[in-house]
């Protein structure tokens, strides 16, 4: 009997991002800004894309605020650390904007509140929302990716298995961060568990893929520079910065 699920043509594919686990190793560990449509085209390849879902912890204002007063109290290096409130705010504001980003670029954002400890510690419970996502879509794809290296999906990942859909883990294994050096080596961050390797069938290191989903910024063509020796030539640099 062919499961119906299966049938012909393309497979169906559902994506699974845990951010905070995905920046860390992106960015703290491989040195890369991601293109996010980028990202999203290569994970889904020829497939029929079910659901590309993101999960990041959303942060508030009491948040923040918390956040910043337990940091005026804190000693970093015999001085007190201030937190100025104006970056704070830009921050929860650039925080929205790359929600929005990822609203409007073929990804379901699911967010939950960070919340902030008495030791400065923060933490947004997403692990729940990211399995019981997967366990309810498992019916609807032949595929999923997840893009992590958290051991706390290994459970999941095995059930979802069960059911008969292949899983994909987008992850990294390479033992240290893009810029370690031999005086100050850096663990690679957010790196990949054994036991979530294993409970997968297959297994994409992150590091292949950065060339294919790294941002590229755009370059600025430097203008031309001219020694100004006349004031006739200043007032015509200056009009000219001023018409630019």
């Amino acid at each position: 009997m062919v499961n119906d699920r299966q049938g012909y043509g393309a497979e169906r594919v559902a994506i699974f991002i845990d951010g905070w686990d995905f920046a860390r190793a992106t960015y703290e560990g491989l040195g890369i800004r991601v293109d996010f449509r980028r990202l999203l085209a290569r994970l889904t390849g020829d497939r029929i894309l079910v659901r590309a879902r993101y999960y990041i912890g959303e942060w508030s204002e009491d948040s923040y605020g918390l956040l910043q007063n337990l940091r005026r109290a804190r000693v970093v290096d015999g001085a007190l650390h201030q937190t100025d409130p104006a970056e704070a705010e830009r921050k929860r504001l650039q925080q929205q904007g790359f929600i929005r980003m990822l609203s409007r670029n073929g990804y379901q954002v699911v967010r939950e509140p960070v919340r902030v400890f008495a030791d400065g510690e923060t933490k947004a419970d997403l692990d729940v929302d990211l399995a019981i996502d997967m366990l309810t879509l498992a019916d609807r794809c032949d595929r999923m990716v997840l893009v992590s290296g958290d051991p706390t999906f290994a459970k999941v990942v095995r059930s979802v298995v069960a059911r008969g859909v292949r899983v994909e883990i987008v992850s990294s294994q390479i033992p240290f961060a893009f810029n370690t050096t031999a005086e100050h080596p850096r663990p690679f961050p957010a790196r990949a568990s054994d036991d979530l390797l294993e409970a997968a069938d297959e297994f994409t290191e992150l590091k292949d893929l950065a060339s294919e989903i790294e941002l590229q910024e755009p370059r600025r063509v430097p203008r031309p520079f001219t020694p100004i020796e006349t004031g006739t030539e200043r007032e015509a640099a200056q009009r000219e910065a001023a018409e630019s």
